[in-house]
């Protein structure tokens, strides 16, 4: 091959791999993408349903024959009279009790009770309820007949655990039956006053109030205790924010 040819042929592999590095610098790289999206409808309601009759008067965890009126949803007195006389060392009936519907999930169940009848009025609580630890108050100087002065508070936050609990750490759902409503039971059926109470005219009142707290999808484990600590951190954040609105 003459220098001439020789010097073209490597002239034109000079000008090849010239061109090959503008391609590699200024090309369009390619690449693999992907998208997604979910939106989830929601609908109004908590699967929490209200009873259909109120408790079972010889029966008071169950539901009895008595429709429950417009007025009573979950949380029934049936022995409470409106503007019922308090005097000192005196007994008034009082019987706050929480319930669910026969085709309502299972719930947990917190009471609070605010008490501003004034110093020397207090409750038995019920066996069925405990005290949540830090939101109850004791009523310590209460001699009662039956021998439940451990059982007696002024106020408080309370949890349902079933006969026997002690505490939050006892907490139970309450469970509907195959058919009928389910109550708690009582969280107390009376109110007392000692012999040296005086009337608190300017707010003699009592307010209870429930929350309750079920699964919000199914299979849920509502027993492990990292859900508990949660729904106990809910009902005291509750029970704040209804003394925050006073």
């Amino acid at each position: 091959m003459d220098s001439k040819h020789a010097g073209r042929k490597r002239t034109g592999l000079v000008a090849a791999l010239t061109l090959c590095c503008i391609l590699a610098v200024g090309g369009v790289f390619a690449w693999f993408s992907a998208q997604d999206s979910k939106t989830n409808t929601f609908v109004q309601g908590n699967g929490v349903t209200e009873p259909e009759k109120k408790p079972d008067p010889d029966n008071p965890e169950q539901g009895g024959g008595e429709n429950n009126g417009d007025l009573d949803k979950w949380l029934i007195e049936t022995n409470w009279k409106d503007n019922s006389s308090i005097t000192a060392d005196s007994i008034v009936p009082k019987n706050p009790n929480v319930g669910i519907g026969k085709d309502s999930k299972d719930a947990y169940v917190f009471l609070e009770v605010e008490n501003n009848l004034g110093d020397g009025a207090y409750f038995v609580l019920g066996d069925n309820w405990a005290p949540v630890t830090g939101k109850a108050t004791k009523f310590e100087s209460a001699t009662f007949p039956e021998g439940k002065t451990d059982r007696c508070y002024t106020g408080g936050l309370f949890v349902y655990t079933g006969e026997g609990g002690t505490s939050e750490a006892n907490m139970k759902m309450l469970a509907h039956g195959v058919s009928n409503d389910a109550y708690t039971g009582e969280a107390f059926s009376k109110i007392y006053t000692t012999k040296d109470y005086k009337f608190a005219e300017r707010s003699a009142t009592i307010e209870v109030k429930a929350y309750l707290a079920a699964a919000s999808a199914e299979g849920e484990d509502m027993n492990s205790q990292t859900v508990k600590d949660e729904i106990v951190a809910k009902a005291k954040s509750w029970a704040d924010s209804n003394a925050d609105m006073k």
